[in-house]
């Protein structure tokens, strides 16, 4: 295309192919969309364009489109098309460890060369996702520019429509502005011209980067009436000796500037194209559930990288572990909370299946260990198990992860920081008439326990024992009470044996009430398989409110039948079964667990004390090896 000194305005139409996870739950087909695109582009070799590929997109055209390969080829090869980088799952950049970056972006690199495409030069951001500290690792894997969204600029008080030059640490990367806003716009060629007219500058040269939706892409490449598409409309516009738009891809956009502007760009994200101003670890920080996964990454993350002299292992784990840091799993903007259970699942099953191949047959031991799990100043204790996981938190004294492994689940996720296993409660008889009516949180509005710290007082790593303690005030009298909590795992599961205490001077009535939530819902047809043992005779509970009395045990098949749950108590109990619903209304599936509360009546007198216990197993049938 000839160069038009008159020109102030270069843009560069580009597309984010993805095959999102949420496309393969709905078994989504977009062949037909991708044929026309690669076609109608191939057949206008004068339009350039620029196309940012996900791994999914890759993987999903390996398996349904490998002749695309051959087409993006000849385009790439006469120069028509850039292709950026990406990290292959995309995650969100600025979150994940530098390796786990580094590598994700090495992988799709290696694999766009696997079809002869040049080492890309520039840099997709998935959700725009910027924190400078990435600048030395997009450096590291010769990136020389990255798209931002054009309100980065205007935020930072930098030129809106014109590349920066960017440095952090000595390493410098440039910034092409870029934006979603046209994504699905239905204007007619000429009045898009008049818009983007208004976009240029008389005194310095300008450029940004317009992605279309691929739904408008299709539309703007379309030539099936047998005239020209809207694209070549549009050229033809761009082309006319007066025009000061010209058209671009992004990599041309990088060899004309010769001189930036500089600056400095803060952290910061787009989500449902707007500008969030905030970093995305911030954003992790101020939700608990989702900043839950992310601590479990970067565990994992670290088992990773211990693996040594096994690359395969190190690299088929390396591979788990990148597909649970895919954005779209935190679904932090919200866009997918309909599938948020779904989303979550799938991250942790990758995560598991990532830390099932750090671990060495006949090397891996049995172990409970403490450290800061969560990042938040406080130890929690890990007890790990062949097939079994489970999380211990100081903080309500609750494994708040239990993970098995023949599922690649985790059972105690379910979307709510007021869940977990091994919840404490101490509650009046007014309180438990409440709980009977099925509203469980107006009842302990007012916890003795359950939101207390728990100091451990031994903790035993051979033989596998934990005992915490924690002290509350009951209800209106103040009443002091303690209560000693003792763990001890095993292959199959935990016992877990109480102690309750009357510090005070006054007798104590009250009932105490263990909470434990299990994630388990209906699947399709499928419903959990509740039994129960009451009054020496076995019940099958309802999907709704269950109320029993003296009660021995309870047992939990999940609807898939992968895992059965059962609790037994030492002395008969009385259980209140609730089923634990979804706070969006619709949700593909209301029910996200049980929580089952087993309670005893106590009366103490001042001084005295009464022992509870529980015994927690878990039965799995081996580990399927499909993902």
């Amino acid at each position: 295309m000839e160069k038009n000194n008159k020109k102030k305005l270069e843009i560069c139409f580009a597309v984010h192919a993805d095959y999102s996870i949420i496309d393969e739950f709905l078994k989504e087909d977009y062949t037909q969309d991708y044929k026309d695109i690669f076609s109608n582009l191939y057949s206008s070799p004068s339009i350039p364009f620029t196309f940012a590929l996900s791994g999914r997109f890759l993987d999903w055209t390996q398996r349904k489109n490998s002749s695309f390969f051959d087409v993006i080829y000849e385009m790439h090869k006469r120069k028509q098309i850039e292709i950026l980088g990406n990290a292959f799952y995309e995650p969100f950049i600025s979150m994940v460890p530098s390796s786990d970056l580094i590598g994700q972006i090495e992988y799709m690199t290696d694999t766009l060369r696997k079809h002869s495409y040049k080492r890309p030069r520039g840099m997709y951001l998935p959700y725009f996702a910027w924190n400078p500290n990435i600048i030395s690792n997009l450096q590291k894997c010769g990136m020389e520019y990255c798209l931002l969204d054009f309100r980065f600029f205007l935020k930072s008080g930098l030129n809106t429509f014109a590349p920066v030059c960017m440095e952090d640490s000595g390493k410098i990367i440039f910034g092409i502005p870029a934006t979603f806003e046209f994504e699905n716009t239905d204007l007619h060629p000429a009045a898009f011209y008049d818009v983007l007219f208004s976009y240029a500058s008389v005194n310095t040269e300008t450029s940004i980067v317009i992605f279309l939706s691929r739904e408008t892409a299709v539309r703007f490449l379309d030539k099936s009436e047998g005239k020209k598409s809207w694209m070549e409309e549009f050229e033809t516009l761009t082309l006319l000796p007066d025009s000061i738009i010209s058209l671009s891809n992004s990599g041309q956009i990088i060899k004309n500037k010769k001189i930036y502007q500089k600056g400095f760009i803060a952290s910061n994200v787009i989500f449902s194209n707007q500008l969030i101003n905030s970093s995305v670890k911030q954003l992790l920080a101020n939700k608990p559930n989702i900043y839950s996964m992310y601590a479990k990454m970067i565990y994992v993350h670290s088992l990773v990288n211990q693996v040594r002299g096994d690359k395969a292992r190190k690299n088929n784990s390396s591979l788990d572990l990148w597909r649970a840091e895919s954005g779209i799993l935190f679904n932090l903007d919200l866009k997918y909370e309909k599938y948020n259970r779904e989303l979550r699942n799938n991250c942790y099953r990758n995560l598991l299946l990532a830390e099932k191949q750090t671990r060495v047959p006949g090397m891996f031991a049995d172990s409970l260990n403490s450290l800061d799990f969560d990042f938040d100043g406080i130890k929690e204790f890990i007890s790990q198990r062949e097939y079994l996981n489970m999380y211990i938190h100081s903080l309500g004294g609750k494994i708040f992860e239990l993970d098995v492994f023949s599922a690649y689940k985790n059972y105690a996720d379910i979307c709510s920081e007021e869940t977990g296993l091994f919840i404490d409660h101490l509650i009046s008889k007014d309180e438990l008439e409440v709980i009977k009516e099925g509203d469980f949180q107006s009842a302990i509005a007012k916890p003795v326990f359950c939101e207390n710290f728990y100091q451990d007082i031994r903790f035993d790593r051979l033989k596998f024992e934990l005992l915490m303690k924690t002290e509350g005030s009951f209800r209106s009298f103040n009443q002091s009470v303690s209560l000693r909590k003792q763990f001890n795992f095993n292959d199959q599961g935990v016992q877990v044996q109480y102690i309750l205490k009357n510090e005070s001077p006054f007798n104590l009535s009250a009932y105490f009430m263990v909470e434990i939530d299990i994630s388990v819902s209906p699947i399709e047809n499928k419903s959990p398989i509740v039994s129960v043992y009451a009054d020496d005779q076995k019940y099958e509970a309802s999907q709704e409110k269950n109320i029993f009395s003296k009660v021995s045990w309870v047992q939990i098949e999940e609807s898939e039948g992968k895992t059965i749950f059962t609790v037994e108590s030492n002395e008969l109990a009385g259980c209140i079964i609730l089923p634990i619903y979804e706070k969006i209304s619709d949700a593909k599936n209301p029910i996200m667990g049980l929580r089952n509360l087993f309670y005893w009546r106590v009366d103490l007198n001042s001084g005295f004390e009464t022992e509870k216990l529980l015994f927690f197993k878990v039965d799995a049938k081996k580990a399927s090896k499909e993902k």
